[in-house]
């Protein structure tokens, strides 16, 4: 994890990264490294895709002094703490800052599953003079990339037990409440105007946002000359009895979890451990995170909703959780989270069965059909590390014949990536029965009917490539076709794997990841994508065979994408590059992209 050290690391790269913690519910945090909310999508206290609160300045007055801890760009002017912070630790989530005699801390973290995030501060004034400590929190109330301006913050603000509530939407009913343990909370109303934010977009265009951030009031506290003080700062959304918080777990929680962690992973791995820090910072269990914030948990109140959503909203959930199960494995089992992988799977099951249920469009069946083929190939990945094979024997049969009867089977497989995917799951079935003493004829026949779909009508054997989807007249090499060489089992032989992956070598692969399409293709648009470098590098090893020798080979071919782990994203990999190296903002922590990461980094040790 990122640490920085006054005149020894660059305040810069700190900067530059984001920095994301959550309380494994809807509830987020978003900062870059120096606690920046510089991006349309940053916050300090982030729920359910809204920013309800961007940043909190401290403000001290000590022998007629005045100092003012900042971290905002406006229009004019570059508002920050360069002069102060003297140590930044990402994996603490600790900050520290130092001026006239003063010298603080704050700690930041999430009480899990409740939505309250605690900032503790230790303020250590070594003057004789008394000082006066001050918290201002900066109040909006953003939608994604919806900025707002002065004259939509007008929220009501009551008086609440240790602190304030303030109603930022009566419609939608969005609140928040800020409250302390022995801070006084002195009501204000001003207004701080033209907060910049930007981002570089996938045309690789500089995007900027401005907006105008509320001032409701501020936390006031006296502190002595020559003493040491603790304060604490709680915000959520509902209105929470700080009385009951214990700040010793809270923070202690932090840690345990990083110290669990690190003694999991080799220590020559130092990337792996951001990594690893990185996920359970933001609690990917169960969650999906396309960009932070949070989307949606997928749990049994989801289920309850399935049938009040629209075909647009189902499409996207779909493919929120087809990344989730692909996810499973780096997510998991490389930590011996079975218990979690299995109740992702099985839980992502009771939704492919409900969405089953529903009449969806051609496009959105596409996706379902997709979902349910990468569910048994996360299956399979768990039966690896816990063979309860009765929990998922059912529902891979059920989803095998749903496709052999189904009257259109031809035009249901007319992609690569579905048709990999079938004759993959098939052989995990197949495979699954052998274990168990049985057989199924009918299973078997299909094994051989889609070998030849895949070898007769996909593979072009003048170009080396497999065909992605069969409606399209443009053959060109696509990244789906990795999937034949790198699912749990192969889906060609003789001599189409080598010239497979050679093609992908020359047409797809970059340092930094791997190419959609091929560079040669009127479809290019010069984006590269991480997630794909496991497979890539799998693909790799079960031609070459697994030696030191060739794990050597192979880890040159991803060194550079695995060295830039953290450059961007705390403890993590940005999901898309441009072809130049240039990192898009638009896409933040992404679950696939850092769980393939992990699971590439496992081929190696």
């Amino acid at each position: 994890m990122f640490k920085y050290k006054r005149e020894i690391n660059n305040y810069d790269q700190a900067k530059m990264l984001e920095y994301s913690i959550t309380d494994n519910s809807k509830v987020c945090f978003c900062t870059s490294g120096t606690l920046q909310t510089k991006k349309p999508y940053h916050g300090m206290y982030i729920k359910d895709g809204k920013v309800l609160l961007e940043n909190i300045v401290e403000k001290f007055e000590i022998n007629s002094n005045k100092y003012k801890i900042i971290e905002i760009e406006t229009k004019n002017k570059d508002l920050n703490s360069r002069d102060y912070i003297t140590n930044i630790d990402l994996e603490k989530n600790l900050f520290e800052y130092s001026f006239d005699e003063v010298s603080y801390s704050k700690r930041i973290a999430f009480k899990e599953n409740d939505g309250t995030l605690c900032i503790e501060y230790i303020i250590k004034n070594n003057s004789r003079n008394d000082l006066k400590f001050k918290v201002v929190p900066l109040i909006t109330y953003r939608d994604f990339f919806n900025m707002k301006n002065a004259s939509m913050l007008n929220f009501n603000q009551r008086d609440a037990e240790n602190g304030t509530f303030i109603a930022l939407s009566v419609l939608n009913q969005e609140n928040i409440a800020l409250k302390s343990d022995k801070m006084k909370w002195e009501s204000d109303s001003n207004v701080l105007k033209d907060v910049k934010h930007e981002m570089i977009t996938t045309s690789i265009k500089k995007d900027v946002f401005y907006e105008d951030l509320a001032i409701c009031g501020n936390f006031s506290y006296d502190i002595k000359g020559l003493s040491e003080t603790k304060l604490y700062v709680y915000v959520s959304y509902k209105d929470v009895n700080i009385e009951k918080i214990n700040n010793i777990d809270v923070f202690n929680n932090i840690e345990f979890r990083n110290k669990s962690i690190n003694f999991e992973v080799d220590d020559n791995f130092v990337e792996l451990k951001d990594l690893s820090c990185s996920i359970l910072n933001t609690h990917f269990e169960g969650l999906m995170i396309e960009t932070l914030p949070y989307k949606k948990q997928y749990n049994e109140e989801y289920i309850k909703q399935i049938p009040d959503l629209s075909q647009k909203q189902i499409e996207e959930d779909i493919l929120a959780l087809i990344d989730i199960v692909k996810s499973v494995e780096g997510q998991f089992l490389y930590y011996k989270k079975v218990k979690e992988a299995k109740y992702t799977i099985i839980n992502t099951y009771k939704i492919i069965k409900e969405f089953s249920k529903l009449k969806l469009n051609e496009i959105v069946e596409e996706k379902l059909n997709l979902l349910k083929l990468w569910y048994i190939e996360a299956v399979n990945r768990v039966l690896q590390k816990e063979g309860r094979i009765e929990l998922y024997i059912d529902s891979i049969k059920e989803i095998l014949y749903y496709f052999i009867d189904s009257q259109n089977r031809a035009e249901v497989f007319k992609t690569i990536e579905l048709t990999a995917l079938m004759l993959n799951a098939i052989k995990i079935y197949l495979n699954i029965l052998t274990w168990i003493g049985d057989t199924d004829k009918e299973i078997e026949i299909q094994e051989d009917y889609f070998s030849k779909l895949i070898e007769n009508e996909f593979w072009v054997k003048e170009k080396n490539i497999m065909r992605k989807d069969l409606q399209e007249d443009e053959q060109y090499a696509n990244v789906e076709m990795l999937y034949t060489l790198s699912l749990s089992f192969p889906c060609v032989s003789d001599e189409i794997p080598n010239k497979l992956l050679d093609t992908v070598f020359k047409e797809l692969y970059t340092p930094y990841g791997l190419r959609e399409v091929s560079r040669y293709s009127s479809k290019y648009d010069g984006m590269i994508y991480p997630k794909y470098m496991a497979h890539f590098i799998k693909a790799n090893l079960r031609l070459t065979g697994v030696t030191r020798a060739s794990q050597k080979i192979a880890f040159n071919l991803v060194k550079e994408i695995l060295q830039d782990v953290g450059k961007y994203v705390n403890g993590g990999t940005k999901k898309i590059y441009n072809e130049r190296g240039i990192a898009i903002d638009s896409y933040s922590y992404d679950v696939l992209t850092n769980s393939e990461m992990i699971r590439l980094y496992h081929m190696f040790i």
